[in-house]
């Protein structure tokens, strides 16, 4: 994205006002640490309330509708990832571009760039919900899904595209109060519409027993709950005065074209990323029952790692590009620094845990009979692997700062070559020599040293030819 700070000076005057920042979400004032993390901390929320909810949701439908709805539910989640990921990646491109012109008080471009990001928004949620339901069938073939659950997953995934558009829409919306540095109603919002969906599971498939098309109703309808609400904050948002509401649609081409520069980068890396995972499971799959067995349950153990580590991202995004919007070109290095580090101690706070502890948290999540066969699989993974998580943590903290700079090329091809292009590689031409799985776990390990090395020669770069563009 070609977008100075500079460039945002040069429109009229009349275009920056005076905004009343709220000291509790301003990232481009006061302490710096303090700042990041009470912006951090309910993205985290967010994702551990999200996959509660997932498990919840799981135990309820096959509690109620058995293994065959559960079945159903599961042979194609995948497929919902492609457009979701992809319009994820959109919708950062325009917080990307909004935070920008928060920081600048750019205030008649803020309001266009989110009538414009609203707009797209809802157009490729129709799009994409029209097309899901029309192609539902083939897909579902495509996807060779078993006779005995064809049904049940034909009518799950007619309604879940059905209601697709309005998780687009609330991504967007929820992206652009995240823009503004508010990253709690977001939250707040979100635990709403989890227990809405609870509640719904509960009432459409364990009490009215509506099977696999209940669960996929009460989603859509706790996703409607959740577009009704952030678009209920947008309206009230101080920084926008009543201007933005769902029926202002506006293409604005200037601010679509850099949205879409912007966004298409990162909606292409969230694409290719699952694909190259699927390689390295499917190569995992040949190692065994126990192997993956082990596999899954270091996974599983692992999660906090991710959940730390990928909410700091969007963090490290949205403060440095408000930043340099605000021109404050020493708090974009001094915060991506202390982002990185805040998010390098807590997960190597969880990796101390996990090395050390794997073997007595591993046997919550396998029967005892099992677990004196896997267990030691599970503490060797883990072992392994805990002293490199630092890497991963430092790739993701500031490959979110670097997409913060406008420079979201960069970035996804760094993405794409230091770990899925590397992965994949790897386990074409070295795996055939070792055929093990310690063999795929230092593939994985390379690939974070390898992402985390790259990621700190990028930023340095960028951040310096970027900050010296903007003085």
């Amino acid at each position: 994205m070609r977008v100075t700070v500079r460039a945002l000076n040069s429109y009229e005057e009349n275009d920056k006002v005076k905004v009343k920042e709220k000291k509790s979400s301003s990232l481009i004032e006061g302490n710096i640490g303090k700042a990041i993390l009470l912006f951090v901390l309910p993205l985290i929320a967010g994702s551990l309330i999200q996959q509660l909810y997932v498990t919840v949701d799981a135990i309820i439908v096959g509690r109620f509708a058995g293994k065959v709805g559960l079945a159903a539910i599961d042979s194609i989640n995948t497929l919902f990832k492609f457009p979701i990921n992809f319009m994820n990646g959109l919708a950062a491109g325009a917080t990307i571009i909004i935070s920008r012109y928060f920081g600048a008080k750019a205030t008649e471009h803020l309001h266009r760039s989110i009538r414009t990001a609203v707009t797209i928004a809802f157009v490729l949620g129709i799009i994409s919900s029209f097309g899901g339901v029309l192609l539902a069938p083939q897909l579902l073939k495509l996807m060779r899904v078993p006779a005995d659950i064809y049904r049940d997953t034909l009518t799950y995934c007619t309604i879940y595209f059905g209601g697709l558009w309005s998780l687009i829409l609330y991504n967007m919306a929820a992206g652009i109060l995240r823009a503004f540095g508010d990253s709690k109603r977001p939250l707040y919002v979100l635990l709403v519409s989890s227990c809405m969906n609870i509640l719904g599971d509960l009432l459409l498939v364990g009490v009215l027993h509506l099977g696999v098309g209940g669960a996929a109703a009460a989603t859509v309808a706790a996703q409607i709950v959740s577009v009704v609400l952030t678009f209920l904050f947008l309206a009230r948002e101080e920084h926008l005065r009543g201007k933005v509401h769902v029926w202002h649609l506006h293409f604005g081409r200037e601010h679509m074209a850099m949205m879409i520069r912007t966004g298409f980068p990162l909606a292409l890396q969230s694409m290719l990323f699952p694909v190259a995972n699927s390689i390295v499971q499917a190569s995992v799959n040949t190692m065994g029952t126990d192997s993956i067995a082990a596999w899954s349950i270091c996974d599983k153990l692992s999660m906090l790692i991710w959940l730390l580590a990928d909410s700091m991202g969007p963090a490290m995004t949205t403060y440095v590009a408000q930043n340099l919007g605000a021109e404050q070109t020493e708090r974009v290095k001094k915060g991506a620094v202390i982002g990185t580090g805040i998010s390098v101690c807590a997960v190597g706070a969880v990796s101390l845990f996990l090395f050390f502890g794997s073997g007595w948290v591993g046997p919550w999540f396998i029967d005892k009979k099992d677990a004196e066969l896997l267990i030691p699989l599970v503490v060797k993974y883990m072992q392994m692997m805990a002293p490199f998580y630092l890497f991963y943590a430092i790739a993701e903290a500031l490959s979110g700062a670097s997409c913060g700079l406008g420079e979201t090329v960069a970035p996804m091809i760094t993405t794409l070559l230091s770990i899925c292009l590397l992965r994949v590689c790897s386990i074409w031409v070295i795996l055939p020599k070792f055929e093990t799985m310690e063999c795929i776990i230092w593939i994985y390990i390379a690939s974070w040293i390898v992402a985390g090395l790259a990621f700190i020669g990028l930023f340095w770069y960028k951040s310096r030819r970027k900050l010296q563009e903007n003085r």
